[in-house]
């Protein structure tokens, strides 16, 4: 009897799944074998070599040695290989077309400038972007498509170091920070993206699609070897940094199901056929927008599933990498987020911050991952993960959800207090009443 296919998982940090929970999807079904990068030795990535090599074979390569990763994998017998981390997606997916044959293409994770132009000459997107190659090369887009523009790293990820550029001042102090206009660390710009309204004050005018791909991209969008769903966001934190995601989506069911279209149509054009994808749109009419394609499961998205319905997505992933069909049948039993509560744009440090203890006797809370505490240093340019605090909430409603987010909010916003570089006390309370505004918008 053949005994389970052997998936090579590049592991690495900020990742949207731990090795530990990989492991525990993997459990009865993968033979799971992680590959590691030499280049990880610092503190983190020494703990992530012991925690990974306690539950699966491990072997450690040097990620720049494309050879050398190839016969790793070669050598472990390995059917696939995937990864959960941003930074990995371009070797997973060469190592992949690698394994199916050298004329295979791979996506171009990694390069989001170069995914905005094959999106456009597909007919995908429209929206114009282009390389900054010095300072005067954004002016001239600017001058081009107009304010406001985003300008963020062609490998980023998490909202790291993400601008919204909507005033003359802003332009100049981008250019100011970033000296060279962006040119040496791999910047672009992008015409900034309006969405239609979504529908509470609390919710962000974007959303992403997630996509667990069986069959070849060409083939997925009409086939029944796809699955996928949309999950919401809440308001983001001045410039562009991502404060959290809910699930399930308060969207209405056709729009949601163009949402998933234009995804699908988004990794068509990017060929990206046998995976877990995470694609982030501003719905829109006549169509929806497209803002990036990731290469792997969305950051959050498996442990709200699992607070939401109990079932493990993690898993879906695996069957994807390998190919695999399996079942997708998500039955919310309750309505779920995570809040990543962001400091002041221009705070330097915190000066107060409530206890961890505090933090999870608040309404609707199920887990507290993160709270800094005083003395920790903020920076809004670090995004999502610089947030100084994650929580998981919980209701049996939208509606109810919302004002667990709300009391939480304020909560947050009135027992943390931040100061900026000279020490100057920090209040910014913009985010607080956008989501504040309003009624709950019809959510039940």
């Amino acid at each position: 009897m053949r005994g389970p296919s052997r998936l090579a998982v590049l592991a690495g940090p900020e990742s949207s799944l731990t090795p530990a929970e990989i492991a525990r999807s993997a459990d009865g079904f993968v033979d799971l074998w992680f590959l590691l990068d030499a280049a990880d030795s610092g503190v983190p990535g020494q703990a992530l070599h012991m925690v990974a090599s306690a539950l699966a074979p491990t072997a450690v390569v040097d990620f720049t040695d494309f050879g050398a990763c190839r016969d790793a994998v070669r050598a472990a017998g390995a059917m696939a290989v995937t990864t959960f981390s941003d930074r990995y997606c371009p070797l997973a997916a060469r190592l992949s077309a690698e394994i199916k044959g050298a004329s295979v293409a791979w996506p171009a994770w990694g390069r989001k400038d170069v995914q905005r132009r094959m999106l456009r000459a597909a007919g995908v997107s429209k929206v114009e972007s282009a390389e900054i190659g010095g300072r005067g090369s954004l002016r001239s887009f600017v001058r081009a498509v107009g304010l406001p523009v985003v300008v963020k790293p062609t490998g980023g990820a998490a909202s790291r170091d993400t601008w919204l550029l909507a005033t003359e001042s802003d332009i100049s102090e981008f250019l100011r920070l970033s000296g060279d206009g962006g040119a040496r660390t791999g910047m672009f710009a992008e015409r900034f993206i309006v969405g239609e309204p979504p529908v509470a004050a609390h919710l962000a005018d974007y959303v992403s699609a997630e996509v667990f791909r069986f069959a070849a991209a060409g083939q997925a969008s009409e086939n029944l070897f796809s699955h996928a769903f949309v999950t919401d966001r809440l308001v983001p934190a001045w410039p562009c940094r991502e404060t959290g995601l809910v699930l399930p989506s308060a969207m209405a069911p056709d729009r949601q199901e163009s949402v998933i279209a234009v995804a699908r149509k988004a990794l068509d054009a990017l060929s990206a056929d046998v995976g877990a994808f995470h694609v982030e749109v501003k719905p829109g009419r006549p169509a929806p927008e497209v803002i990036e394609v990731n290469g792997r499961l969305g950051g959050f998205i498996a442990r709200l599933v699992r607070y939401g319905t109990g079932q493990d997505i993690g898993r879906l992933a695996l069957s994807c990498a390998l190919g695999q069909y399996a079942d997708l049948d998500l039955r919310w039993d309750r309505c779920v987020l995570v809040l990543l509560f962001q400091a002041p744009a221009r705070a330097d440090r915190i000066e107060r911050a409530p206890s961890r203890r505090e933090v999870a006797r608040r309404p609707g809370v199920q887990a507290v991952d993160m709270v800094s505490p005083a003395g920790a240093s903020v920076n809004w340019r670090g995004g999502t993960n610089l947030a100084p605090a994650w929580v998981w909430l919980a209701a049996d409603s939208h509606a109810e959800l919302r004002g667990h987010l709300l009391d939480l909010a304020a909560f947050l916003s009135e027992e943390f207090s931040f100061v900026d570089a000279a020490g100057n006390p920090i209040r910014d309370h913009g985010w607080i009443e956008r989501i504040t505004r309003g009624e709950s918008g019809g959510l039940e």
